[in-house]
């Protein structure tokens, strides 16, 4: 029997939860679960339980996150890192582990899920309506993190989980850097309550070390000959002979690249709680995650024309096909690859995730009070390590590329993985004359913290239509660091192309997925001890390495009053809530400041202050026959990006004028602000199926674009003391607050239990959802013409189907995910981010397993799992952005399938 901790609200993070006892198990127990918060909340969520101790039904928790309606996954090296929220980024979103605002190893606000070992949690709730009395609340929307209460169950439980994990595209860098294309992971929870069940204690540990495998090419742009006459001054432009006809496009660049990675996770969850009555509720809620990627990438890169003064390739035997209209080359034979390197690099992430609250709850007289500490920071290491090597002559190549998506095939006529013709060297020239830079390591760290008190009173009325009071104040202050260097890896003793000593060389790796059998590799740390001088690079200004290193610094005093709402209109039952939320915050960023040189002078700590006040309405009226209509208003807000915030700035006086300018990050930015509007109809058949429909509207009352607008230059630095300014104020390009517009959907979701259509269907079962957005809101500015320029994360269309089988202990569930195309954040060169067009997408999961029902071994259950099991690709595009403006492939990256197989067991 799974004992189901049904949790309460966890906006209130000291809410203990009543037992729950379900006769079902496994999946059923989880849409039990799960439909019950739907059902019992009075706002409008969508919810997953686990379906038992530390199993919750999905690999990752964002996986199982991406099963919502209206919520969507982007895929991050393969795995489901971020979640966007009905059309909306996921810096428009706000997480709260238990009640309390969780701070981001991500560059932004947005949390990376994938930190979070699913065994840890027991349950997920995404507010789509806002609660005035949840704080860290999002303008999409909130995602409430909850791990167990111990006290909610009924007696002592431990959980094992342990399951072995396969990649099928293989070891595709040889074991280098301890990747494998085997791992495993396992946990275990134990639960107990004490002194009369006065005390409960629960603490899981969980352990993850997961393969990662990648085939992966990115074209770097398309071009054509009349447009290179007019632009041969851009990087990878310059006039080719031998193109037919001359309008004809063509690859200006690639890459493609094996990459293995080696994914470690340690996850550590305790809880305690003590209550000893009605009267007096404490808990101590602990959590910390060590996670460390270790990520090695060996490859090819180059061009076919550069504006550099290196000649461009000569074509010969060309073939075009029409896309869309347009000549472009799909087949030609080019005499050599300008700038081509071969690629080996090292990379490393360290992150560390801590988290503690605590709680107690007192009844005083007719009152509740409650206090919450909490405490939450987020700290990432990270080093990326890129070496180059190229060949003594460029060599010749047959290329075959498709117009669409997929991967080009090259036919070198020379190999790439000999090493007396694939030196150690600075092909490009990247270093200058004299001064090879045979590679590049770049080092960023990140320090989150968000520390908060609560303090809360709650009492039952009898005020009209109220039949209770909450109210409360919390104090919070958020810190955010950046501190960004790099290095350049410069010859140590004057030797400019150097061969390879067979101490340092690994086996060759295989790039056959784009007809290259193998390229050089080598030990990249063993390379850098005995051939390299790390030289600091000497980036100067606000727009170098240290105009990236800065803070940001929030302080923010939140009151708020809810009344809840019990009464009857017309005989209908009515009840929900309302209240505000009145919020003061005040913020400064610390950066650099600059000369005129761009030498550092000194540092500069502008900020703002302001005031929100954000209502709240929620109403659920019990129309009959297990019918729910919701109601949801609101004002909300999402604060702006940390790094649009980074004071770092190129700013001076102007010698005629006297008058300020400059441009960079804006401290001063407010938050989006929103007003919203949602009604859902909602028909449960039992405890196991329900019909949801809905439809929502936000109307944005700001967006951020980048803009020059009038600014107060108080507090900067003057790079050019003897031009004095006439006036503080002057003129600066920058990210600010304009006119927003709207995001409006719809969006529709049943759990259907076969048993309910057919006695014959016991054990069958469907979860099948769709989702509708679309938004008027131009990112670049009310007055941009690019309708290409989408809202970041806005996918159009998003659905799932989920298929079950339960029964006599076998269980079989298959899932699909389908997300439209969508403008989607990734990591770029030199430690800024780059929105990429990503394509549509189907994801195909499977799981099956077997669980014993009597005997000595009774409550083991095998598992086996596929992730991914079309090996579908991520694919991106760059639109609008090319010559042209025509539609043109980017990146195609596989990652293989995933195979688990293991045990689960629980016993008491």
């Amino acid at each position: 029997m799974a004992q189901q901790a049904d949790n309460a609200s966890s906006g209130q993070a000291q809410g203990a939860s009543d037992v729950q006892s379900v006769v079902v198990t496994g999946i059923r127990a989880g849409i039990e679960g799960s439909i019950s918060k739907k059902k019992n909340s009075d706002s409008i969520v969508e919810a997953i339980t686990s379906e038992d101790i530390g199993k919750l039904p999905d690999i990752s928790i964002a996986e199982a996150m991406a099963r919502m309606p209206g919520l969507a996954a982007q895929q991050v090296n393969g795995r489901a890192q971020v979640i966007a929220i009905r059309g909306l980024a996921p810096d428009f979103a706000g997480t709260v582990l238990n009640g309390r605002e969780q701070a981001s190893v991500g560059t932004n606000r947005g949390v990376e899920f994938d930190q979070y070992p699913a065994e840890l949690i027991s349950a997920v709730v995404v507010y789509k309506t806002p609660d005035a009395a949840l704080l860290g609340q999002g303008l999409s929307g909130t995602v409430d993190l909850n791990t167990v209460r111990p006290l909610a169950f009924r007696e002592r439980t431990f959980a094992l989980n342990i399951r072995g994990e396969h990649n099928s595209l293989g070891d595709l860098n040889h074991g280098y850097g301890g990747t494998s294309a085997n791992g495993k992971r396992f946990s275990i929870s134990y639960i107990d309550q004490f002194a009369h069940r006065t005390i409960g204690l629960a603490v899981g540990f969980a352990h993850l070390d997961a393969p990662g495998q990648q085939h992966g090419y990115q074209a770097w742009g398309w071009q054509t000959d009349s447009n290179c006459i007019a632009h041969q001054t851009d990087w990878g432009c310059r006039p080719i002979a031998g193109t037919s006809p001359g309008n004809a496009y063509y690859l200006s660049g690639f890459q493609a690249e094996s990459i293995s990675r080696n994914d470690t996770r340690n996850g550590l969850m305790a809880s305690l709680e003590y209550k000893p009555g009605t009267d007096l509720h404490s808990s101590l809620d602990l959590y910390y995650s060590k996670f460390k990627n270790v990520e090695v990438m060996r490859g090819l890169m180059g061009s076919l024309g550069d504006g550099w003064g290196y000649p461009g390739s000569t074509f010969s035997n060309v073939g075009t096909t029409d896309a869309g209209g347009q000549p472009v080359v799909t087949s030609v034979t080019s005499n050599f690859v300008t700038n081509g390197v071969v690629r080996n690099d090292y990379n490393t992430r360290d992150d560390a995730l801590k988290s503690a609250g605590w709680n107690i709850d007192k009844r005083i007289g007719e009152w509740r009070a409650t206090a919450d500490l909490s405490y939450s920071s987020a700290n990432r290491a990270e080093s990326q390590f890129e070496t180059y090597a190229g060949a003594t002559t460029s060599p010749t190549f047959d290329l075959v590329t498709p117009t669409g998506s997929g991967f080009p095939t090259f036919s070198f006529h020379n190999s790439l993985s000999d090493p007396t013709t694939i030196l150690l060297s600075d092909p490009v020239g990247w270093g200058g004359v004299g001064t090879p830079q045979l590679g590049r390591k770049q080092y960023n760290e990140q320090m989150d913290t968000i520390r908060a008190l609560r303090l809360q009173a709650t009492r039952d009325v009898e005020w009209s239509i109220f039949d209770k009071i909450d109210f409360g104040i919390n104090l919070s202050r958020r810190d955010k660091t950046r501190n960004f260097h790099v290095d350049f890896a410069r010859v140590k003793d004057g030797i400019l192309a150097r061969q390879l000593p067979s101490s340092v060389l690994t086996t060759p790796t295989s790039l056959d997925f784009v007809g290259v059998p193998s390229v050089l590799s080598y030990d990249v740390n063993a390379v850098a001890a005995n051939f390299y001088n790390m030289v600091t690079n000497p980036s100067l200004g606000p727009g170098g390495d240290n105009g990236k290193t800065f803070g940001v610094h929030e302080k923010v005093s939140t009151a708020y009053v809810k009344l809840d709402i019990d009464t009857a209109i017309g005989g209908i039952p009515l009840h929900g809530n309302v209240g505000v939320q009145a919020i003061h915050t005040r913020q400064d960023s610390t950066a650099y400041a600059f000369d005129a040189a761009g030498y550092i002078i000194g540092t500069i700590d502008p900020g703002t202050h302001y005031n929100d006040y954000l209502p709240s309405l929620n109403l659920v009226a019990d129309i009959g026959g297990d019918r729910k209509l919701r109601l949801g208003a609101a004002k909300t807000m999402a604060r702006p990006r940390i790094d649009d915030m980074n004071a770092a700035a190129g700013v001076g006086v102007d010698l005629s004028t006297h008058l300020w300018s400059g441009g960079g990050g804006n401290p001063k930015l407010q938050p989006w602000r929103a007003k919203s509007l949602d009604i859902s109809l909602e028909q449960y058949f039992g405890k196991r199926s329900y019909v949801s429909g809905a439809l929502f509207y936000k109307k944005l009352d700001s967006y951020i674009y980048n803009s020059t607008i009038p600014y107060d230059f108080s507090g900067y630095i003057n790079p050019t003391p003897a031009i004095v300014p006439v006036t503080n104020m002057g003129t600066y390009s920058t990210q600010a607050n304009g006119n927003g517009g709207r995001v409006r959907g719809a969006e529709l979701s049943a759990t259907l239990d076969g048993e309910l259509v057919n006695p014959m269907l016991a054990g069958f079962g469907a979860i099948a959802t769709a989702s509708f957005t679309d938004s008027s809101i131009k990112p670049s500015g009310p007055n941009s013409t690019d309708s290409w320029q989408t809202l970041p994360g806005l996918s159009k269309w998003v659905g799932g189907l989920t298929l079950y089988y339960e029964r006599n202990g076998y269980s079989f569930r298959i899932n699909d995910r389908y997300r439209s195309d969508y403008r989607g954040e990734y990591a770029y060169l030199f430690g800024s981010t780059l929105l990429n067009r990503t394509l549509a997408s189907n994801k195909v999961d499977l799981q099956a397993s077997y669980e014993i029902q009597g005997g000595a071994a009774k409550g083991l259950q095998l598992m086996f799992q596929v992730g991914n099991v079309t090996n579908a690709p991520d694919r991106t595009v760059q639109d609008g952005t090319g010559f042209g403006g025509i539609v043109q492939p980017k990146d195609y990256n596989i990652y293989g399938r995933q195979f688990l197989l293991g045990m689960n067991y629980k016993f008491h």
